[in-house]
C-alpha cells in the first residue's frame, strides 16, 4: 500500500471504530493496546467510543468503553503511565437546547456540502440528528468534525446493511476536510487491517 496518508494513531483509532462497530471485543482489547501504544489518548478513545454510540448503539458502545476500562488497569497493574489527553469539558450547548439545535444545523450542512439537509418524514430523527448527533456530540472538542467523519466512515465500513450511509460518510468526509484519497485509503488500510485480525 502507498505510504500512509494519515497519522498513524488515527488510522489505530479507527480500527478500533470499526472492532467496537462489528462487536469484536476480542480483537478490540488488542487494538486498544495497539492504539495506546502508538500515542492514542484515553481520552480520545473514551470520546470515540462515546460518539460511535450514535451508529452501533449504546450496548455496542458500553461494551467499547468497558474494554478499553479493563486494558486500563491491566496496563496500570504492569506499571504503564497511559496519556489522559486533553480533559474533558462539558460543551456549553449540553445546557442550552436551542444553541445545540442552531450549531447542529449548521454543522450538519457543513456534513451535507452546504445543502440544508431537512428529514421531514420523522421530524423526531431530524431532530435528534441536528440537535444531538451534530449538537451535543459534536461540540465535543477531542476531535475535529474531519476526524469525527473518519471515525463514522470506519464504524460503518464494519457493518452490514448500512451501505448508503457508509458512502454518503465517505462524501461527509471530505466535506468535512478530509481529501478523497484519504478516505479512500482509510477504507483500504482498514480493509486490510480487519482481515489480518484472527478470527473468533
Amino acid at each position: 500500500m502507498e505510504t500512509a496518508l494519515l497519522p498513524k494513531p488515527m488510522l489505530l483509532l479507527c480500527a478500533c471504530a470499526a472492532l467496537e462497530a462489528r462487536g469484536d471485543l476480542q480483537n478490540l482489547s488488542s487494538a486498544v493496546h495497539e492504539a495506546l501504544d502508538a500515542g492514542v489518548s484515553i481520552n480520545q478513545m473514551k470520546d470515540a467510543f462515546a460518539q460511535l454510540y450514535a451508529y452501533t448503539g449504546f450496548p455496542r458502545s458500553l461494551n467499547a468503553l468497558n474494554t478499553l476500562e479493563r486494558v486500563l488497569s491491566e496496563r496500570k497493574a504492569k506499571g504503564v503511565e497511559d496519556n489522559e489527553g486533553k480533559p474533558f469539558q462539558r460543551p456549553a450547548v449540553w445546557d442550552d437546547a436551542a444553541m445545540a439545535l442552531q450549531k447542529g444545523t449548521e454543522m450538519q450542512t457543513r456534513d451535507e456540502g452546504g445543502t440544508p439537509w431537512n428529514y421531514t418524514f420523522c421530524p423526531q430523527d431530524d431532530y435528534y440528528m441536528k440537535s444531538h448527533l451534530f449538537g451535543d456530540i459534536y461540540a465535543c472538542d477531542q476531535f475535529t468534525p474531519a476526524e469525527r467523519e473518519l471515525l463514522t466512515v470506519s464504524a460503518l465500513s464494519a457493518m452490514e446493511g448500512v451501505k448508503p450511509q457508509f458512502e454518503g460518510h465517505k462524501e461527509c468526509a471530505v466535506f468535512m476536510g478530509n481529501t478523497k484519497k484519504q478516505v479512500d485509503y482509510l477504507c483500504r488500510w482498514l480493509e486490510e487491517k480487519i482481515q489480518s485480525l484472527p478470527t473468533k
